[in-house]
This record gives C-alpha cells, structure tokens and sequence, in this order.
C-alpha cells in the first residue's frame, strides 16, 4: 500500500500500535499535544535530522537500518551528557508514492532502538514531500544525578579517553561508496558495514560514566574535531597518542584496501558515534570498570595539559595534521 492511501491518520495510527504504552503521567500520540510530567532537575533535548541522499541511499540501507540509525544519533547525544532518554518526537516528510511497508520498517528500526531503553515516541507531525524522505528526530532525557555534564570542564592532568572503535563507520562508508552491498562478502566487511549503519549508542555508559568525568562528547564529527571540542574552553590542550588509537583489524584491512592509513579515518571520518571523556587519573579505572561490565572496550589515548594547544603524538614524533577536515554539512 502507498502512503498516499494509507494517510496521516493511518501513518499515526501505524505508530502507535508499534510501541508500548507511555509510562504513567505521560500523555502520548492521540490529542493535540503530548504532555510531560514536572521535573525539577530539568531535560536535556536532542534533536537530528536525516535526509534521503544526503544522510542515507536505499541502495545502500534497510528502512529498518535508517530508522534505527536515526534513533542512534540521537541517543548518542543524550549519552554525551550523561542523561537518561525517556521520550521522542518524530517528524516525517515522505513522498506520497512510497510504500507503507517501508514505513513501518522505518518505525520499526526507530522502536528496536528506543524498547530496551523504556523511549516512547510521544507525537511530532507528518506532511508530504516531494522526491525524498526527510526523518527528524527529537530525543528528550533526564540528566544524570549531578546534572548534566558538558563539553567544557577539562582540567590539566585529566586522562583523554575514548569508548569502542574509530574509524569503522567510514570504512563502511568506504565500502558502501564503492559498490559494496549489505552484508557485505566477509567478517571485516560485515563488521565496518554493521558500525556505518547500525550505529549503536553508548547510553548506559554515558550514564554510568557521568558522576566520574569533567567533560565528554560523542565522536559523531571524527576525532580531531571531537577533541577541538573539548579543548576550546579553558586554555587546556591535550597530548594525543595517534598510536594508542582504537582502530580495529576490520577497519585497517579495509584502509589498507583503498591505500589509506587507518588514523585518518579515526581522526576526520566520523559517525563513529563513541564517547570521548576528560577523566580525573582517581576516576579512570571506575570509567574502566564500566566499560568492562559493558562490554565496551575503553582506551586511554592522552593527557590535557595547560598548554593551551593539541598535540598529535606519533611515537616520540609530532605530526601536523592537514587542516580541518571535520564534516560539514555546508562544506559540499
């Protein structure tokens, strides 16, 4: 059945047969507004949006993946500020022509993401479009028990840490840009295809690693910018080790494919979607710790410094990187 027959109300209806009920005090899909109870504590608020040919191909996404992906982001936000997600907005813009069936897969990916952590998609609008579908994604979350933790606050002497891996998501890019298909034809295909398109947020870390850092982010711009971000307040800079970087077996075998060094795509490919944290040195074996019971490997890659500027470390060398090659949407 296309869109154009299922209709708005069918679209909402879809949605909220899709998902549990709202938790008590939360007032979800089916009158004019949602409603949120009180919290004193406040909310921390995410909001992405993903745009057909821009952010994803179908050629080379399920609509499950792209609804996942577009949950991830999101979520990969509130993870970066310690919060708890509790709720969503969604808005849609589809063309009349497309299938309801790959809506529900869209919704469907978006739900498999948000059940396991109690997210409730509560309202947002839907409209028509005219060649390409555009999902914005609106994420609301309670901060951590000591508020919010932020970008700001490095201090010298703090360790620089990172979760998971670097670099897989552009390796999957990479593979994807040169005709490769989901699942791919091996182990290191599959693997980096997975990090590009079913990106998976560290919520429970952020949220477990929140009363132990002065600073964090996610690694959703690639490394060399993530860092700038978390260095610009304070006159602190940094020592990265480019040799203690995360990058995986999966991701060098792929870069050594295209005949490019791995460390490139930790540092500029970006959607990695990891947590990068400024850790006191009597706080690192606790963010360790969680990461252990996580699952999620953690990897000391520096040291913030009063020096007021970053290094890159290769060995006893230093290199210059070229330029700021962070992504931008407007860059194109």
């Amino acid at each position: 059945m296309q869109v154009k027959k299922l209709g708005e109300r069918g679209i909402i209806s879809m949605i909220h047969r899709m998902q549990s009920s709202p938790p008590p005090g939360f007032v979800g899909i089916g009158d004019d507004a949602a409603v949120l109870p009180g919290n004193t504590a406040g909310w921390v608020v995410s909001q992405d949006m993903l745009v057909e040919e821009i952010h994803f191909r179908w050629d080379w996404a399920t609509p499950d993946q792209v609804g996942s992906k577009a949950a991830q982001v999101n979520l990969s936000d509130i993870a970066a500020m310690g919060g708890r997600p509790v709720a969503a907005l969604t808005s849609l813009a589809v063309p009349a022509s497309t299938s309801s069936e790959v809506l529900e897969s869209l919704y469907r990916g978006m739900t498999r993401a948000f059940d396991p952590l109690g997210v409730v998609i509560l309202g947002g609008d839907t409209v028509g479009a005219v060649d390409r579908l555009v999902l914005d994604v609106v994420i609301l979350g309670v901060p951590a028990d000591g508020g919010p933790v932020f970008r700001r606050g490095a201090r010298p002497g703090d360790r620089l840490l990172v979760s998971g891996r670097l670099g897989a998501s552009y390796a999957g890019y990479m593979l994807l840009s040169h005709g490769h298909v989901w699942p791919g034809e091996n182990v290191d295909d599959r693997s980096v295809l997975t990090a590009h398109l079913e990106p998976e947020a560290r919520t429970r870390l952020g949220q477990a690693a929140a009363p132990w850092v002065h600073a964090m982010t996610d690694v959703s711009d690639g490394l060399a910018a993530e860092v700038g971000e978390l260095t610009q307040f304070g006159a602190v800079g940094v020592d990265v080790r480019l040799d203690r970087l995360p990058v995986c077996r999966a991701t060098q075998a792929v870069a050594a494919r295209y005949g490019t060094d791995s460390w490139e795509w930790a540092l500029f490919g970006g959607e990695d979607y990891e947590l990068l944290m400024a850790v006191p040195p009597s706080h690192v074996e606790q963010v360790m710790r969680a990461g252990r019971e996580m699952g999620v490997a953690i990897t000391d890659i520096g040291v913030f410094t009063d020096a007021g500027r970053t290094r890159w470390l290769d060995g006893e060398d230093e290199r210059t990187l070229d330029g700021d090659r962070a992504f931008d949407h407007f860059s194109r």
